[in-house]
């Protein structure tokens, strides 16, 4: 009998699984029939990551993941976006009080690059303060780097691996400055729990803070548009 069952389960999961592929096919065609191609493109790298992180989930251990502050700055994968939900991979602010290597998830508020457009009243300008903060924290690693290595030609070989790694960190951190947009637009309407999963590349921003009048002036606009 409970073969029978698990045979029956089985052949279920096909045929849903089957109807299910069959449908985002044709969701595909249709958008490649309008030349919606940045919508099927977008789509089809969602629906590989999500299938990735499916398939990753029972192994992902989140205590290698270090513990985020309040005003933790990161960057996540938030999806394909429906209607005017924010998608895509975004900087976004960690708003949980206290987090600990356990917590698979983190509530965040999604962030954006200013642009000359209107943003809901709910939104919080927080000026160049992000891309401030890490060019900081990139100018005092360059100065410790500096120190560390005075004369890397003079290094000792146990040495030259550890460079390798401080450098890398530094180049990517670069690297990550010269992608951020300067102005950032906090979307509080927008507020989300995300999987320890969907964080990308949390390395490079783990010294990266919102100030604390910052987080401040959040906490007075989330109670004006969520309870008073």
């Amino acid at each position: 009998m409970e073969e029978n069952n698990d045979i029956e389960m089985k052949n279920n999961a096909i045929i849903h699984k089957d109807k299910s592929l069959n449908r985002l096919d044709l969701s595909f065609l249709k958008h490649i029939d309008l030349k919606e191609y940045k919508i099927s493109n977008l789509l089809a790298y969602w629906i590989n990551d999500f299938a990735n992180y499916h398939d990753e989930e029972k192994k992902f251990d989140s205590s290698k993941i270090i513990s985020f502050k309040r005003g933790s700055i990161i960057k996540a994968n938030l999806g394909f976006n429906i209607g005017h939900e924010l998608g895509g991979l975004h900087y976004c602010i960690v708003l949980d009080k206290f987090d600990n290597p356990k917590n698979g998830t983190l509530n965040v508020i999604p962030l954006t690059s200013k642009k000359n457009k209107k943003y809901p009243l709910s939104s919080l300008d927080l000026g160049n303060e992000i891309y401030d903060a890490l060019n900081k924290v990139y100018s005092k690693e360059i100065d410790i780097l500096s120190t560390k290595y005075s004369d890397i030609w003079s290094l000792p070989a146990e040495k030259v691996k550890q460079f390798t790694y401080d450098f890398e960190y530094v180049k990517k951190m670069k690297n990550e400055i010269s992608k951020m947009k300067i102005g950032s637009i906090a979307l509080i309407n927008q507020i989300t729990t995300i999987s320890k999963q969907r964080i990308f590349d949390d390395d490079i921003l783990r010294k990266v803070r919102l100030s604390n009048n910052s987080l401040d002036l959040l906490d007075k606009q989330i109670i004006k548009t969520f309870t008073k």
